[in-house]
């Protein structure tokens, strides 16, 4: 896997700042997918992201 950038981000041009994110969201649409058996949606037919309501109480 590859690591992170040290690199701050205000000294990255924008087009690498860009690459980054895109590799960092892809990376985690590949890993959402591999987590397989998920439900899926009967009105939609899609994968559903997530088991339900997330509960942020205490979460601060």
């Amino acid at each position: 896997m590859k690591r992170p950038n040290p690199l701050p981000p205000d000294r990255m041009t924008p087009a690498e700042r860009r690459a980054e994110l895109c590799g960092l969201l892809s990376l985690g649409l590949v890993r959402l997918r591999m987590r397989g058996g998920g439900e899926v949606s009967d009105e939609t037919g899609e994968p559903c992201l997530g088991s339900g309501p997330i509960d942020l109480a205490g979460a601060a």
